[in-house]
Parts: C-alpha cells; sequence; structure tokens
C-alpha cells in the first residue's frame, strides 16, 4: 500500500471517505453556484472569471450574491435564493473547518481534529491548550453534513432552472424547489 499523508484515514476509512467527498463536494458547490451566475448572463467565461478570477470562497460567494439578487429578486426567487445562499456560506465553513485543520486518531478517542484557524485566534500556552481545542468526528454528523450539502446543490439546481424558464428558456421540471434541510451542527 502506498504511504499516506494523513494514515488517520486508513485507521477511519468511513470517516475519511465522507471528509474527502465534502472537501471535494465543496467545489461543486461553487460551480453551481456560478451556473446560476451563468443563468443571468449567458456569458460562461465571464461568470468563471468573476468568481473564480481570484482566490476566496467568501468573496465567491459574496461576489455571486451581488451579480444574483437583483435578477434573481426580479424572478420571484428572492426567499430561495436568499436562503440557499446562507446556507452556502454555512457549507463554506463546514469545508474551511475541515481544510485548515490537523487530523489526529487515538484508539480511545477516535478520529479527532484541531482547527488551526480557529485555534489562531486563541492562545496557545503548550500542546495540552492545543488538544483541548480538539473535535472529535462521527459518521453519523458527517452523514447529515454531506446532506446538507446535498441540498444545496440541489437548491442551486433549482435556482439556476427556474431563473431561465423566468428568463424565457425551457421549463426543466426536473429540479424542484428541495424540501428545507436543517443545518446540521459544526464540530464545534
Amino acid at each position: 500500500m502506498t504511504e499516506t499523508v494523513l494514515p488517520s484515514f486508513l485507521r477511519f476509512r468511513e470517516e475519511g471517505l465522507i471528509i474527502g467527498r465534502i472537501l471535494a463536494g465543496y467545489g461543486e458547490l461553487e460551480f453551481e453556484m456560478c451556473d446560476c451566475v451563468f443563468a443571468i448572463n449567458n456569458d460562461l467565461d465571464s461568470s468563471i472569471r468573476q468568481l473564480f478570477g481570484r482566490r476566496g470562497e467568501l468573496r465567491r460567494i459574496k461576489i455571486a450574491e451581488e451579480l444574483m439578487k437583483a435578477q434573481y429578486e426580479a424572478a420571484g426567487l428572492a426567499a430561495p435564493h436568499r436562503a440557499i445562499m446562507e446556507d452556502m456560506d454555512w457549507c463554506r465553513q463546514v469545508r474551511n473547518q475541515y481544510a485548515h485543520c490537523n487530523w489526529y486518531d487515538r484508539e480511545n478517542e477516535g478520529l479527532c481534529f484541531i482547527d488551526l484557524e480557529a485555534t489562531a485566534k486563541r492562545t496557545i500556552t503548550n500542546a495540552t491548550s492545543l488538544i483541548e481545542r480538539r473535535h472529535r468526528i462521527d459518521v453519523p454528523l458527517l452523514t447529515e453534513q454531506e446532506a446538507f450539502f446535498k441540498y444545496v446543490q440541489r437548491g442551486f439546481w433549482y435556482l439556476a432552472a427556474s431563473y431561465r424558464e423566468w428568463a424565457g428558456g425551457t421549463p426543466n421540471h426536473a429540479f424542484g424547489l428541495p424540501q428545507k434541510v436543517p443545518q446540521p451542527r459544526k464540530h464545534n
């Protein structure tokens, strides 16, 4: 077997697989958000350049929000647009929590991580104070979080299809408004 930078994910495979899908899946959510911008301007090149021309997940969400808000309001989609964009920001926070951390495992604790961005905002006096900031990972919560990411993806599908229909495009009833899913808790 090939060596890995993250042996904890070999010992905790199910957790590692879900975390990997959440981290990689976030990029898919950004692409779906970009499609909602593309639905407005019909210029894929411009949509990609506006959102992805510079780094920064929060920056992308804010730009998309600014580009989409008036148009989606005019189309009668203000409430679902606002809700999905808020949920997208929640997904960003979860993604960042997992992307900017240190993973480790202990037999008696299971898989854990230390959120380094949150930790950097606090005083660290020694290794013990760092370990005290650990979060234990569990499969049920990860599963809820992954399902929430899928809900947000469906929300973007709905927004883009509904806007295109409102703007005179072909109706696409495959993408109905998804039933609201409450935001799961984060590993806080």
